[in-house]
């Protein structure tokens, strides 16, 4: 086995390191929590979603659709695929809104903005990672209610950008407003939040470790072959004198 055949195990390694670390994403908590949400028509509003990994995701990888039932039938109404938005209409214009850079950190909420009597109905958000639909998909009922023009509700002014809370704080508050059961389950999740960087770190030295191991491992296969093919040469060269030592025996016989 050549030096060439070495090279391209080492490339299949390497691709199989990447492909673990894609295929190995699992998605915790993908929620919206709460079943129903009453809005303030004639305002921004946020229907809050979150989701938690404990890998970093690679934005490119993502893909995030925002739809609402509308007569017993799926209408997709924005989607994300990386980087780059599509609205289901030109007529929305910048009505839905999701926080781009926010999305492969778990920040999946929408933005519905004016909020309008007309919005009231039920909504479903579609997580998708390298390719992987999550389910159940969650859904939520909103009401959007009158309320004389001016005021505001939620985490957002008159059309403003204002980022809304962080998914860990969001945890925080449902963590307050849930049973004691939920509590737990809550606090265990800012506790993931918390271990998130260590363990990012942790996996990335692992990784950097395999890759140094697989090159030493290769290094010293490449060594013995070496090894090898020099002690075989060499014992060419030896029988190659006693060939001649011998024929010159012959002669002065």
């Amino acid at each position: 086995m050549g030096p060439t055949s070495f090279h391209l195990l080492f490339i299949l390694f390497v691709l199989f390191q990447l492909f673990c670390i894609t295929s190995a994403v699992k998605v915790e908590n993908f929620t919206l929590f709460e079943s129903k949400l009453t809005l303030k028509a004639h305002t921004a509003n946020t229907i809050p979603c979150m989701f938690h990994t404990r890998r970093h995701l690679n934005p490119l990888k993502v893909q995030l659709e925002w739809g609402k039932i509308e007569r017993n039938e799926y209408v997709p109404l924005i989607h994300l695929y990386g980087d780059h938005v599509r609205k289901a209409s030109s007529d929305y214009g910048d009505k839905y809104q999701v926080f781009i850079p926010e999305v492969s950190k778990g920040n999946c909420s929408l933005v519905i903005n004016p909020t309008e009597i007309t919005d009231s109905g039920t909504y479903q958000v579609r997580l998708t990672i390298v390719g992987k639909l999550y389910q159940p998909t969650p859904s939520i009922e909103v009401e959007v209610v009158n309320q004389p023009k001016g005021e505001s509700r939620g985490w957002f002014k008159k059309k403003t950008t204002t980022v809304p809370p962080t998914t860990t704080t969001m945890m925080a508050t449902k963590a307050k407003k849930g049973s004691a059961a939920n509590n737990n389950e809550s606090a265990s999740d800012i506790i993931f939040h918390q271990l998130d960087a260590i363990e990012k770190k942790i996996f990335i030295f692992i990784i950097v470790i395999g890759v140094f191991l697989s090159i030493a491992v290769m290094a010293g296969v490449l060594l013995i072959i070496k090894l090898r093919q020099k002690s075989k040469n060499g014992d060419e060269e030896e029988g190659e004198d006693d060939e001649s030592e011998s024929e010159d025996s012959s002669d002065s016989s």
